[in-house]
C-alpha cells in the first residue's frame, strides 16, 4: 500500500531556526504515518550547524525528511517591514514558494515557525483545492473595517492569517502570482500594514477556501473585547480551543520568551515538544535594558502588595496537551 505523503514549507532566517525546529518535531510526533518533505526556505544568516539541528530533529523519525533552498535576503531588502509586528523580511520568502519549489510539486502546506502541530495533518492536507489558490482560515480582525478601507477590497471577503496556508502551486504557476505579488508591492506600498499577509489577501480575495479554525487557532481567539464579541466564528472557536490541530502564537510575546506578563495558555504545549528537542531550556531575551529593570521593579512591588496583580486578557481555558 502506498503512504501518504505531504509537503510542508517553512521559511526561516538563523533567528527563527529554535522555534521552526520545534514545530517540525510536533509534526513529525504527531504524523508518524505519513511520509513528510520538509522544504525550509532560508537566507544567508542560517549556518551549517542551524540546517544540521533541523537535519537531526527529522532524521530520527521514518520517512521524514529536510529540504534546503536559499534564498538571498536582499531579494526583499526593500520590501516594507514594521518592527511592531516583530518580524523579519524572511516573511516576504513565502511569496515566492511557486518560484522556488520544483514545478512537480503541486500543492504544500504552509506553516509559520510559531506554529504547534497537535494532532494528524492529513484531513487538512486532503481538502479540495480546485479552483482555489489557497486554503486558510479567517483572522480574528476580518471584521476590523479599517482593514479593508486601507487594503481597497470590499469587506465581505474577509480577512486570512496567512501562518497557516494550503497552497495551490499548480494555480499559483499557471496565473504567474509571483509577478502580481510584485507588481502590488511596487504599486501600493504605502498599503501595507502586515507585509505579505497583507499582499496575499488582497490578490485572494476571492480565490481562498477557508479551513476551521482549529487548523489556525491564533493567540487573538483566546481573549474577549468588543470586535470578538460580534465575531461571526465565535462558536467554532469555542470549539476549537477545546482540542486545537495547531495552535499559532501569534502574539508578539512568544512562550519561547524569557519573560511575559501574561503567559499564553497553551504555553505548555510549546514547551512540552521544546523539552524533548536539542533546544530544551532555550529562551530569547527580546526586552531592552530598561524594559527589564521596568518589569523587576514592577513585580516587586506586585509581591509586596503596592501595585495591583496584572489581569490576563485570555478567556479561562483548558490547555489540553
Amino acid at each position: 500500500m502506498v503512504k501518504d505523503k505531504i509537503h510542508i514549507v517553512a521559511c526561516f532566517d538563523h533567528g527563527f531556526v529554535m522555534p521552526t525546529g520545534v514545530m517540525i518535531y510536533s509534526v513529525c510526533v504527531n504524523n508518524p504515518e505519513v511520509d513528510t518533505d520538509f522544504h525550509l526556505i532560508i537566507d544567508e544568516s542560517v549556518t551549517k550547524n542551524d540546517k544540521k539541528d533541523m537535519e537531526d530533529t527529522v532524521a530520527t523519525f521514518d520517512g521524514k525528511r529536510t529540504v534546503f533552498y536559499e534564498i538571498s535576503s536582499q531579494q526583499c531588502s526593500t520590501f516594507p517591514i514594521f518592527k511592531e509586528n516583530r518580524l523579519t523580511r524572511a516573511t516576504y520568502y513565502r511569496l515566492f514558494i511557486s518560484e522556488i519549489l520544483p514545478d512537480t510539486i503541486d500543492k504544500v502546506l504552509y506553516l509559520d515557525g510559531d506554529c504547534i502541530v497537535r494532532h494528524s495533518l492529513l484531513p487538512l492536507w486532503n481538502t479540495d483545492l480546485n479552483g482555489y489558490a489557497l486554503g486558510a482560515a479567517f483572522a480574528k480582525a476580518e471584521k476590523n473595517p479599517k482593514i479593508f478601507e486601507r487594503l481597497k477590497y470590499p469587506f465581505n471577503y474577509g480577512y486570512f492569517n496567512a501562518g497557516v496556508m494550503l497552497l495551490n502551486l499548480k494555480y499559483w504557476r499557471m496565473t504567474d502570482v509571483v509577478k502580481t505579488f510584485i507588481s502590488y508591492m511596487e504599486n501600493y506600498s504605502q498599503r501595507i500594514m502586515f507585509e505579505d499577509q497583507d499582499i496575499l489577501n488582497v490578490v485572494f480575495c476571492d480565490k481562498k477556501k477557508v479551513i476551521p479554525i482549529k487548523y489556525n487557532l491564533q493567540s487573538g481567539c483566546l481573549y474577549k473585547d468588543p470586535l470578538w464579541d460580534s465575531w461571526n466564528h465565535k462558536y467554532e472557536v469555542a470549539e476549537a480551543i477545546k482540542d486545537p490541530v495547531i495552535i499559532h502564537f501569534t502574539f508578539r510575546s512568544k512562550p519561547w520568551d524569557t519573560y511575559s506578563c501574561h503567559p499564553h495558555p497553551f504555553r505548555s504545549s510549546f514547551l512540552k515538544y521544546q523539552n524533548q528537542t536539542k533546544w530544551k531550556g532555550c529562551r530569547y531575551e527580546k526586552r531592552t535594558t530598561k524594559m527589564i529593570v521596568r518589569n523587576y521593579i514592577g513585580d516587586c512591588l506586585r509581591m509586596i502588595g503596592l501595585r495591583s496583580h496584572r489581569v490576563s486578557p485570555f478567556m479561562p481555558i483548558l490547555a489540553v496537551d
